[in-house]
Formats: structure tokens, C-alpha cells, sequence
């Protein structure tokens, strides 16, 4: 059976460390110390990620399966590095009642954070749907340009309709 690091089951949930020692230290993740290390088997990763299977974060385009207590660490200094002068973070509460609609939101937002020239490619955003709102919660980091233009392109949502 596989056993990993903090460090490595950090790299797979596309999260900080921070965020895994504290998911440790709360009881999302089953760990044990090993020499004084703390290590996450197998079996106990794939158990936080099924408990979480309600929970959809998307950081870039790549999807993993952490909880909306991560936005603090998404937003954490540590996890950016930009040479832009000026960074910007915003939050955008959309509530649907289909997911169909909010996969389309995040289709848009992820074309942009991936486009070449957008915030010298390293805009970032996550999102976090909850189920019981019908709520996803995006949230935005990159210059001035990178979120004029995703809100831009946000404004065919507004009042519940768009193309």
C-alpha cells in the first residue's frame, strides 16, 4: 500500500500543506506518525476523498476534492508569486439550480485564467459548489486585467439568464 508525505498528498489535492496539516489535525484526513512525521496511507486519502465527493473546488483547471474551509488557504500569500505590482482577489456567489449552469460559469472563468497573455499565466481561481444552497462560490487572483475580463465575461449571468 502507498504511503505518502503532507508534501505529496498536498501536490495530489492540489492544496498547500498548511491546508493538509490542518485537515490532520481536524480529523478530515487519517494520519500516523512515522519517525516523527506525520503519513497519510493509501486508504486513508481515498476516504477523505470520497467524504468529499459533495464538495467540487476547481483551481485552474484541474479539479480536486477539498472543502470550503481551503478558500483561506487559496488565498494565502505563500501559495502566489506574481511580479505584478498590483494583485486583486475577488469573490462571486452564483446560485443556480441546475449544475449545468455552473459548469458553464467555471468553463468560462478556467478559458480565462488559461488563456495566453491573461495575468502573464498566473491568474488562479477555485470554486466550491454547495449542494444544499445551490451556490458555487468562485474566487478570483491576478492583476486588474485578468479580473475585469473574467467579470466581464460574467455579466450574461446576472438576473439568472445567459446565452
Amino acid at each position: 500500500m502507498k504511503i505518502y508525505t503532507v508534501d505529496e498528498v498536498a501536490e495530489v489535492l492540489e492544496v498547500s500543506v498548511k491546508t493538509i496539516r490542518r485537515y490532520i489535525y481536524a480529523g478530515k484526513i487519517g494520519a500516523s506518525k512515522i519517525g516523527g512525521q506525520w503519513r497519510i496511507n493509501q486508504d486513508q486519502l481515498d476516504d477523505y476523498v470520497r467524504s468529499t465527493s459533495s464538495e467540487h473546488v476547481c483551481n485552474n483547471s484541474c479539479h480536486s476534492e477539498v472543502s470550503q474551509d481551503d478558500f483561506c488557504v487559496f488565498m494565502d500569500t505563500d501559495y502566489f508569486s506574481s511580479e505584478d505590482k498590483l494583485q486583486l482577489c475577488t469573490i462571486i456567489d452564483y446560485y443556480s439550480d441546475t449544475v449545468e449552469e455552473i459548469t458553464k460559469l467555471s468553463e468560462i472563468l478556467s478559458r480565462v485564467v488559461t488563456e495566453d497573455g491573461v495575468n502573464g499565466g498566473q491568474a488562479r481561481y477555485n470554486y466550491v459548489y454547495d449542494q444544499a444552497l445551490n451556490r458555487a462560490r468562485f474566487v478570483l487572483w491576478g492583476n486588474a486585467s485578468f479580473i475585469e475580463k473574467a467579470t466581464g465575461l460574467l455579466r450574461p449571468f446576472e438576473g439568472g439568464s445567459h446565452a
